[in-house]
């Protein structure tokens, strides 16, 4: 299974703490820790990091970098090999699109792999139980439905 992180959208409906330049995904609002970093620890819990791609644009860059590598669990050279940054922002269908074909031409994806969608931007509880569906969910998916 590969996993999708989208984290190009600007975020500003909580504004003044999210604004153009810094959106909701790099707050800290729920501990000490990135929403964005705290989806990436989901899905470390259930896929390597050499199976999660994060889609970004060029302004959000050095957000994802310096987020995903002050993580413990992520190898620094791996989190920089997946970092696509979206040539123009056109919305989320654009960008999984972007995303499963980079997952298809870069990674070697067949048509049946197992491809999980991910918002950056989103707090969920508790994490073991998003695993376990997570890991449902695969299963599920790999039956054919």
């Amino acid at each position: 299974m590969k996993a999708i992180i989208l984290a190009g959208g600007s975020g500003e409906r909580l504004w003044p703490l999210s604004r153009k330049n810094y959106p909701k995904q790099f707050l800290k609002l729920n501990g000490d820790k990135s929403l964005l970093q705290q989806t990436a620890e989901r899905l470390l819990s259930v896929v390597s990091i050499e199976d999660i791609v994060v889609l970004t644009n060029n302004a959000y860059k050095f957000h994802v970098l310096s987020d995903l590598n002050s993580l413990p669990l992520v190898n620094q050279q791996a989190a920089n090999t997946h970092i696509i940054l979206e040539p123009a922002c056109r919305n989320t269908g654009p960008a999984i699109a972007l995303g499963v074909k980079y997952c298809m031409e870069k990674l070697d994806c067949k048509k049946d792999e197992v491809i999980f969608l991910s918002p950056s931007d989103h707090i969920i509880r508790p994490a073991d139980r998003f695993a376990e569906y997570m890991r449902l969910a695969d299963e599920i998916a790999r039956k054919g439905y």
